[in-house]
């Protein structure tokens, strides 16, 4: 018979088989301490030992220029690094959640390479972006490359008292990294001026009473290309007079009784009969005329700041346009001209034809109260193009173009000219070049956008600035 188990037998029997059994390791509770000591160093010597050793392996191999050889040392690097942490928790396996089963193995080894390579990355970004050095001192890449590793395995113990320790200090290290990157990357100003096409010796600004920037707009007022009048009221209209022919007429498009040419660009806002056959088409931005000369179906069209009269003028006055209209142009028979008087003809691409602008240059509305700012290399003529170029003194040169008239200066080894049309008056202009000046670094970043993150790591820093 079997001699019955003393008082309390069965309850130590069972706890020998508990501290024996596949959850704990030979040897019982007092060996535990050390195991799990030595699963962590195992795991912290995969990332100072194992992957600084195959890094520089693979990087020997892609210098020897072969890829097909990398990707397989790459490969073979990966498959003996998991291997090696398969084997440690194969060997630990009693003090980890995910020890008892073959399964739950690998997912620890997977789950240490993945996760701990992530976090050697990114602790290797952090140190580099905090400019701690790390990254050049091999004894510290040594020490510090297997912490990420080891936190992940003290992560999976048994225990809270060992899980809680590894989770806190990765919680640490995490809040610490992603506040690191969180903060705004040196401002490399050069790079981009750069981006933005600017250099910073032509980088000039000015500005202009009862003007607005519609270019480069540094802020408060300041400028670096163009202005705009401030009061939209100040822009006056465009003037211009279009003389296209046409030989053929769009069907049944009749307009106060008279037919339309086709693809004719006349206004069919509204339509007056006049006297001798004329009919007075009008639009909101333009109005004109129609009048079939021989074959042909020549249309008088103007802007709306062009007088009706004139426009009437014009059309009665058609005629084939001569040598002298068209220049250097030979007629084929699709030019016709005008008596356009205080207008002068230039001639038309697409369709083919003249139009007449105001001979003083003032006809071009915007245009003609506008102000540019310009600067260039020191080199040029100040005088190129000028119709009159006259120094006035202050080192400035009074420059009158044929649609322009401004004031140009050296300042050192640049040519600062601030010209506008030919409404405007010449007293702003001369002041506006005498202020202008270089801008500073200040008003360029507030200028320039910032750049735009080429790479993952720029990417994620931007938007972790966005929490």
């Amino acid at each position: 018979m079997t001699e019955p188990a003393p008082p309390g037998g069965r309850q130590k029997q069972r706890q020998r088989l508990t501290d024996s059994g596949p959850d704990r390791p030979p040897g019982g509770v007092a060996s535990r301490p050390l195991l799990v000591l030595a699963q962590l160093v195992a795991a912290w010597a995969a990332g100072s030992v194992f992957l600084p050793t195959a890094w520089l392996v693979l990087l020997a191999v892609l210098f020897a220029g072969d890829e097909a050889v990398a990707l397989a040392a790459a490969a073979l690097g990966v498959a003996a690094l998991l291997g090696y942490l398969v084997i440690v928790i194969r060997a630990t396996r009693g003090v980890s959640v995910l020890g008892a089963t073959r399964g739950g193995r690998l997912l620890w080894a997977l789950l240490v390479l993945g996760l701990g390579t992530a976090g050697w990355a990114l602790g290797w970004v952090v140190t580099d972006v905090a400019g701690l050095g790390v990254s050049r001192d091999l004894l510290l890449t040594a020490v510090l490359g297997g912490v990420p590793y080891a936190l992940v395995a003290g992560t999976l113990l048994r225990g809270w008292r060992h899980k809680g320790v590894a989770l806190g200090l990765s919680v640490a290290l995490l809040g610490a990294g992603v506040a690191v990157l969180r903060q705004e990357p040196p401002d490399d100003l050069e790079a981009r001026l750069a981006a933005g096409d600017l250099h910073r010796e032509t980088a000039y600004v000015v500005a202009v009473p009862g003007y607005r920037p519609d270019g480069r707009d540094y802020g408060g007022g300041l400028g670096g290309s163009g202005f705009t009048p401030a009061d939209p009221a100040a822009i006056p209209p465009d003037r211009y007079v279009r003389i296209v022919a046409y030989d053929r007429l769009l069907p049944g498009a009749a307009v106060c009784g008279q037919p339309t040419a086709q693809d004719a660009d006349l206004p069919t806002g509204s339509c007056t009969a006049e006297p001798g056959g004329l009919v007075h088409r009008q639009g909101p931005v333009e109005h004109g005329y129609q009048v079939r000369v021989g074959r042909r179906y020549v249309t008088v069209v103007g802007s709306t700041a062009v007088p009706r009269d004139l426009l009437r003028s014009a059309a009665r006055s058609l005629r084939p346009a001569t040598a002298r209209d068209l220049g250097e142009q030979e007629q084929t028979g699709d030019y016709y001209a005008a008596r356009v008087p205080g207008y002068t003809p230039q001639l038309m691409g697409i369709p083919a034809g003249l139009v007449y602008m105001p001979s003083d240059h003032t006809g071009n509305g915007g245009q003609s109260v506008h102000i540019t700012l310009s600067v260039s290399q020191a080199d040029g003529d100040l005088c190129y193009l000028a119709q009159k170029c006259t120094p006035v003194g202050s080192g400035l040169t009074y420059v009158r173009r044929e649609d322009t008239h401004g004031y140009a200066a050296r300042r050192g080894t640049v040519t600062v000219q601030v010209l506008g049309g030919l409404r405007v008056d010449a007293k702003p202009l001369r002041q506006a070049a005498l202020d202008a000046r270089p801008a500073t670094d200040d008003e360029l970043r507030r200028l320039l956008p910032p750049l735009e993150p080429r790479t993952p790591l720029g990417r994620l820093r931007r938007w972790l600035r966005t929490f």
